[in-house]
């Protein structure tokens, strides 16, 4: 069965690592994959590398250009005559409208599309929110197939009209893999000497709004002049790996706020969650998440979790039990829980191992491959 994998964007994140893991694990015996994205990114390179087909020269771009969009779409449209995949695989949101019509308009009998996350949930006007939850829609409605990454994305979408039997969901999955011991982890990734008991706080994801890093930012600074009166001499650090165009912004923030003693801005580190085992606490203060592969990669190495209860978040954190649930953009409840864990050391590791049991058993690779197979081969309804 010849499966084309679509993508808009060939950097490295939660959608392109999600193409990855099934291009790579979905059995050779069975289907003939190809990849197919929007520049010779990260992710064309890691693919080319596993022994996947796959390139860049996807003509499409992620903003809005009405010519240059209609100029991918009969792109699209010539190559999936040229291809004739028996299943063609769209990811973002860009790349699912334009993907599914020229799918249908080629008359491909298969046609999913992976709602990663939705649009309209970032900080957009509501004529903007309006036309792209219209344009979700459409997208939706031209594929045979949805594959929500959670529960909580469904949600958001179970009243919309002529849908409610052509979305699925299946969790992200994760495999286990090496991690360095707590110490090399420091070693390698901050690259100076701390003092032995240093607190070290960690967060992975694009330098962008949607992160709440800022909130972060104004809850970490709350919890360092608290710790102060504690212990005058504990040393904390809110270590950030990633990159992106936030970054200015974030620096301004660290400024401003007197933090430049307390905080890293790592940049692009390869092979990130090597590393986790650094951190004493993971914080993820994003205000819109879909299924957060760091997330699981957190869990993964038996981290105390403090995250916002945003997306599918809440399917991974039972909070107070496997992690620390927060509303996002609240500063104070991030200081908070940084002071929850600080006096309550015990718990912090009995979280990180109930988080890590959960992804084990539920948040399988084998899973997600499998489920997703079982939606390449069904029947159009």
């Amino acid at each position: 069965m010849k499966v084309l994998i679509l993508i808009t964007k060939s950097n490295w994140g939660g959608a392109q690592r999600y193409v990855y893991d099934l291009a790579v694990n979905l059995p050779k015996d069975v289907y003939e994959i190809e990849v197919m994205a929007g520049g010779n990114g990260v992710l064309i390179e890691k693919l080319v590398s596993a022994g996947i087909k796959a390139d860049g020269s996807l003509a499409i771009g992620r903003d809005v250009n009405p010519w240059q969009d209609i100029k991918a779409f009969f792109s699209l449209w010539s190559l999936l005559w040229e291809k004739k995949p028996d299943v063609l695989h769209i990811n973002s949101s860009k790349i699912g409208g334009l993907g599914a019509l020229a799918g249908r308009c080629a008359g491909i009998k298969k046609i999913v599309f992976t709602a990663h996350g939705w649009a309209f949930n970032e900080n957009r006007n509501i004529f903007s929110k309006a036309l792209i939850k219209f344009l979700h829609w459409i997208t939706i409605i031209l594929s045979h197939t949805t594959i929500s990454v959670s529960e909580a994305l469904l949600l958001q979408m179970k009243n919309w009209p002529f849908i409610s039997n052509k979305v699925h969901v299946i969790h992200n999955g994760i495999k286990t893999e090496a991690l360095f011991s707590k110490a090399n982890a420091r070693t390698e990734l901050i690259k100076e000497k701390l003092p032995k008991d240093s607190l070290l706080i960690g967060s992975v994801g694009e330098l962008h709004h949607v992160k709440g890093y800022s909130y972060a930012l104004r809850g970490l600074q709350g919890f360092v002049e608290n710790l102060k009166n504690i212990h005058p001499s504990k040393k904390v650090i809110y270590a950030i790996i990633g990159e992106g165009e936030y970054r200015e912004n974030i620096e301004k923030d660290i400024e401003n706020l007197g933090l430049k003693d307390s905080v890293m801005l790592l940049g692009k580190v390869p092979t990130a969650f090597h590393y986790f085992k650094a951190f004493d606490i993971f914080l993820m203060p994003s205000l819109s998440e879909g299924l957060p592969y760091v997330l699981l990669e957190a869990g993964l190495a038996g981290l105390p979790v403090i995250a916002t209860a945003v997306g599918g978040i809440p399917e991974i954190i039972d909070d107070m039990d496997s992690g620390i649930l927060i509303q996002s953009s609240k500063p104070k409840e991030i200081q908070h829980a940084l002071e929850f864990y600080m006096s309550h050391k015990k718990t912090q590791k009995a979280y990180g191992i109930a988080l890590q049991k959960k992804i084990t058993e539920q948040f399988s690779l084998e899973n997600m491959v499998s489920e997703t197979s079982k939606i390449y081969s069904a029947t159009n309804q």
